[in-house]
């Protein structure tokens, strides 16, 4: 048991990157982007209080243009958060402040998930003088 979840485990790590590689790098896709980073809440359904919390902070020059969170339920199969459009969108706008949530769709047994994430980032941007050379 414990060699078939680590071949699923590499399995997974190898999507993981062909999916990194096909989103690109984030700074292409915001290229005026200084710094972002997100305070990232995960929660049992219904619950009130983080189970899980976190800040990630994004570092840029080697990001790829995905944001995708898998869920911390050992227990979760197939389960985890893609918030990749929201934030690409967020970011689009140059938004410096917003939030997100999202329900776990992955499976626990016979139940669904249903893990909350919930994340609130930062953004800032250069401005077009500091964006010029010299």
């Amino acid at each position: 048991m414990y060699h078939r979840k680590n071949v699923e485990r590499k399995e997974r790590h190898i999507l993981r990157l062909a999916r990194e590689d096909a989103a690109g790098k984030l700074l292409s896709r915001a290229p005026d982007l200084a710094d972002l980073h997100m305070k990232i809440d995960e929660t049992q359904r219904g619950g009130s209080v983080g189970d899980r919390r976190y800040i990630r902070r994004v570092v840029l020059a080697q990001a790829p243009a995905l944001f995708e969170v898998p869920c911390s339920d050992p227990q979760c199969e197939n389960g985890g958060y893609d918030v990749t459009d929201e934030i690409l969108s967020a970011l689009a706008s140059r938004r410096t402040l917003f939030e997100g949530q999202q329900s776990c769709s992955g499976r626990c047994g016979a139940n669904t998930c249903g893990r909350v994430f919930h994340y609130v980032a930062t953004a800032t941007y250069r401005t077009e003088q500091s964006a010029e050379p010299g």
